[in-house]
């Protein structure tokens, strides 16, 4: 049986209906198909080519808004969403939960209906995947925290319990399963389960060179709040001798010694300027010994990438400057590499802003979409995809890499405030998701997360229960 099929639907909202249709079959199923245009529907009905007797219908319902109500409030879906119980209907298919919340959907004879060669869907499968993939609520909600980042608590996830599951894998899934019901002879792409470890080079070193009064300072949290006599002995050590190789936070070896030992690659995202003093004034990429951590990470078979300064994700000029240093520092180095990536320093990030100017800026990927607040599914997805700007309305060459969980966010106690066995817990859960979705566990911890002998115990215990 051939692979192509037709999809038949409304042509409102063009580009931001074939962004998402590409994404939903190309991208994510791997499947060709034709679009063709009916002005006076309002669904969407999907056949494959050499077999138009069996159609699958969805209603069109996020495509429909007014476009004066478009990227405004009252285009956001109706709380609270109502919750269908796939397993009861689809059997088959793969989620992470028995039940899935319908974030546009209407409910008229049930979620899903078949009659012989018809299946009736009661979600809106594009317009729900559009408004998840794109963040589109983050353009219409103006909550924001004290680094002006969108929070995890004003998510349309979070309010209604689907933040720690991939929703746009599971409508996607609904999708396969019903396509895999009227014509079992489909092929999808396959898609394995991968294990990303990045690490946000935001303090590479933390005595040698630094200040004797942050230096003693710190020390003396290593006596009296982490009651550790080592860790005070190598701090003050590592600041009389000036020497990087005894400073705690010196731990890139131990980093990719891990990596190396699970058959992991690491990425390491490094600074390259400074447009904010209270935050990004720690070191250069002048720095000989920094360039020695560069080329020896490159040399290993690890990646490098570029952590933005605070400023910069919505500053076009100064991320394509601090992009361009990277790149010529590595290129004096001997570092080629295809493919260039960044995370944006405390994961600021503004809709669709950071995306456009990365894109501008040649870069090939984007890891900043996480949340600081709470780890979970912040794009409503494990896999990477190409990004879409919602103001041009147009898609980028960009593509995001979702970042699933942080170090800071589960442990520190502005945040989730874990245990290290809670925390543990949250890796192993959704590290198993991401493996049940063939996606990838992105998951960043920092160097400087590894000082303590508990803080390197939990990271192995993390690369154990992602990698089993």
């Amino acid at each position: 049986m051939s692979n192509s099929l037709l999809v038949v639907g409304p042509c409102s909202y063009a580009p931001e209906r074939f962004y998402v249709l590409k994404i939903i079959f190309n991208e994510f199923l791997g499947i060709d198909y034709m679009y063709e245009e009916v002005p006076t529907v309002k669904y969407v009905e999907i056949r494959v080519i050499d077999d138009p007797s069996k159609v699958i219908v969805w209603p069109d319902l996020f495509f429909q808004i007014e476009p004066v109500k478009w990227l405004t409030p009252k285009s956001l879906p109706i709380e609270p969403l109502r919750i269908w119980h796939v397993k009861e209907d689809l059997p088959e298919v793969v989620l992470a939960k028995p039940n899935i919340p319908i974030i546009f959907g209407v409910n008229s004879e049930g979620w899903l209906k078949q009659v012989e060669n018809k299946i009736e869907l009661g979600i809106d499968i594009a317009g729900s995947v559009f408004f998840i993939l794109t963040r589109y609520e983050e353009l219409v909600v103006a909550e924001r925290d004290e680094h002006e980042r969108f929070p995890a608590k004003a998510s349309l996830a979070y309010r209604a319990g689907f933040l720690d599951r991939p929703i746009v894998d599971e409508y996607i899934e609904i999708l396969w399963a019903c396509m895999k019901r009227l014509w079992p002879g489909l092929r999808r792409k396959e898609r394995r389960y991968r294990i990303w470890l990045s690490h946000d080079v935001d303090v590479p070193l933390c005595a040698a060179g630094k200040p004797w009064i942050m230096v003693l300072r710190n020390a003396g949290g290593d006596l009296v709040k982490r009651k550790n006599i080592s860790l005070f002995v190598r701090r003050v050590q590592s600041r009389l001798l000036n020497e990087p190789r005894v400073d705690p936070c010196n731990t890139f070896d131990f980093i990719m010694d891990m990596s190396e030992r699970y058959g992991l690659k690491s990425t390491f995202f490094f600074k390259a300027g400074s447009s904010n003093p209270l935050y990004d004034n720690d070191y250069s990429l002048g720095d000989p010994w920094i360039q020695t951590l560069m080329q020896r990470a490159y040399e290993r078979g690890h990646e490098i990438g570029i952590h933005p300064s605070y400023e910069s994700y919505k500053d076009e000029k100064t991320l394509r400057l601090e992009c361009e240093r990277l790149r010529r520092v590595a290129e004096s180095l001997g570092i080629s590499q295809e493919c260039w990536g960044s995370r944006q320093h405390y994961l600021r990030w503004e809709n669709p802003t950071t995306w456009q100017i990365c894109d501008e800026s040649g870069l090939d990927y984007d890891s900043t979409l996480g949340f600081a607040d709470h780890v979970g599914f912040r794009c409503g997805t494990c896999h990477e995809f190409p990004v879409f700007n919602l103001r041009t309305r147009r898609p980028l060459r960009l593509r995001e890499r979702p970042l699933i969980a942080m170090d800071g966010t589960l442990l520190a106690p502005q945040y989730m405030a874990l245990r290290p066995e809670q925390a543990l817990a949250w890796i192993e859960r959704l590290s198993s998701i991401c493996r049940r979705f063939g996606g990838t566990f992105s998951l960043l911890w920092h160097n400087s997360s590894l000082i303590e002998s508990w803080q390197r115990n939990l990271y192995l215990e993390a690369l154990e229960v992602a990698v089993k």
